[in-house]
């Protein structure tokens, strides 16, 4: 886990960096005599992933004396939460793991009623907007169950995430939204009529008579639209606000993580209104994978004076994930790893920590996993039985467990998950038409799901089902 600043002598050398921030300094000495890390101005985009003040992209900025916001209010580091994404401004070291943030904005995406709900397609309609869950997809906990399935048409909710191509929301998480809370929805205008001032959002209407946009309103324009209510059909704007690139300043170094929304070749491509550039100095972290739209990715780089990003490292994020939920065998924050029913699992600065058991730490990290603590864990598969996680979550105690990756070794009644042994029997539920001998002929080569209970390195299974 990365360094937390809580000492003064840290707060001394982050106060310092924000007053040389406040005065337009955009290369930062470390403090004679400290040997401390020179640090550069900042612009981050991207979802938090963990808290020691804020960790986002690998990176934990101190927020002593920073300026928070949430739908323009001003607001506090105690009510953000793991998994949106916000814009933060500041100060990066050098060496890439610790930063001083001068503001963190955080705007939802989408904030509606869900009027559908289809758990198969694993898609949600909020305002006429397409939500797509997916298994980096996290959950508030005041669902009922932290999935597709704990949401029920009618509820209010709040969603942070990025736009594919297609127009859908991919969500990075989902939580309900504060009561009396403004409807909200970010997206591209179509069908402008500035006649009848209205707008067309993914086939939602706007209408926006009682308002003037904030900035120049045209057929290309991405906007961020609020209002109260509405009525057959059409949403009354109480704020439209054109959107574009963040702010920057030349020769400052630049963060972005979502969806590549355009792409013209790997030296040519932007993460929403971001453009970005690579050359012959860039390294590519793709992970066999190639770049294109909709391809989920981390870039850092330095601004130049247009605002392009030049990125110096692009790295493809895994989208297709594996999940364990079940016991911590053992953990080791030295040397970063933990293991759940014999997975051998290791962690990074790029993974995601949250605690939703009963202790609620904020705070929270692989330092504060226990040996028998109930957790859920998503990552890439290694080599043999092993996972680099992606996210760690420790839960509320559960005597059951869960399983996601490819099958292997699929020989009726068994197969392998992770290295893990599944046996299944005749009360196991197959989900899916064919039942049992229809599993294990279509499950070759598929990523699988199966709940059941876990004793004497085996999993007997309850429910199995290919995933779609």
């Amino acid at each position: 886990m990365l360094h937390r600043l809580h000492n003064a002598k840290a707060l001394l050398i982050a106060a310092a960096a924000c007053a040389l921030v406040a005065c337009g300094v955009d290369q930062v000495a470390g403090i004679e005599g400290t040997g401390a890390p020179v640090a550069s101005g900042v612009t981050s985009v991207g979802p938090i992933s963990g808290f020691g003040s804020i960790i986002q992209g690998g990176v934990e900025y101190q927020t002593t004396g920073a300026q928070i916001q949430i739908d323009d209010q001003s607001a506090t580091e105690a009510q953000l939460q793991v998994g949106q994404v916000v814009t933060i401004q500041g100060t990066v070291s050098s060496d890439g793991t610790t930063g001083v943030a001068t503001s963190v904005n955080f705007s939802a995406e989408l904030r509606g009623p869900v009027t559908q709900v289809d758990a198969t397609a694993g898609t949600l309609t909020v305002l006429g907007q397409v939500v797509r869950i997916t298994d980096d997809t996290l959950f508030d906990d005041s669902f009922t169950t932290a999935s597709i399935d704990g949401i029920q048409v009618g509820a209010v909710i709040e969603v942070s995430g990025s736009s594919n191509s297609a127009g859908e929301l991919v969500a990075s998480r989902i939580e309900l939204a504060a009561a009396g809370a403004s409807l909200q929805v970010k997206g591209k205008v179509q069908s402008l009529d500035a006649t009848t001032q209205t707008f067309v959002i993914n086939g939602l209407k706007v209408n926006y008579s009682s308002v003037a946009p904030t900035g120049t309103l045209t057929s290309t324009s991405t906007v961020l639209v609020r209002g109260t209510g509405v009525t057959n059909g059409v949403l009354t704007a109480t704020l439209v606000r054109v959107l574009g690139a963040p702010a920057f300043t030349a020769n400052n170094s630049g963060r972005f993580e979502g969806l590549i929304t355009s792409f013209t070749s790997n030296a040519a491509f932007s993460i929403g209104a971001q453009q970005i550039t690579t050359d012959s100095t860039t390294v590519f972290d793709l992970g066999g994978a190639s770049l294109g739209v909709d391809v989920p990715v981390r870039v850092r780089g330095t601004f130049n004076a247009s605002g392009v990003l030049a990125a110096n490292r692009v790295e493809v994020k895994a989208n297709k994930l594996s999940i364990v939920r079940g016991l911590v065998d053992a953990v080791s924050s030295t040397s970063k790893t933990l293991t759940v029913m014999g997975i051998a699992i290791t962690t990074s600065a790029n993974t995601s920590f949250e605690d939703k058991s009963s202790q609620k730490v904020r705070f929270f990290s692989l330092a504060d996993v226990r040996t028998g603590d109930y957790v859920e864990v998503r990552g890439v598969p290694g080599s043999g039985s092993s996972l680099v996680a992606t996210l760690v979550q420790r839960n509320r105690p559960d005597t059951g467990v869960f399983l996601q990756g490819l099958a292997a070794n699929l020989a009726n009644p068994n197969l392998t998950i992770l290295g893990v042994q599944v046996m299944t029997n005749g009360q196991t539920k197959y989900t899916g038409p064919g039942g049992e001998q229809q599993f294990f002929t279509d499950a070759v080569g598929q990523a699988v799901q199966v709940q059941g209970t876990f004793s004497g390195g085996v999993l007997l299974a309850d429910k199995v089902q290919i995933k779609h």
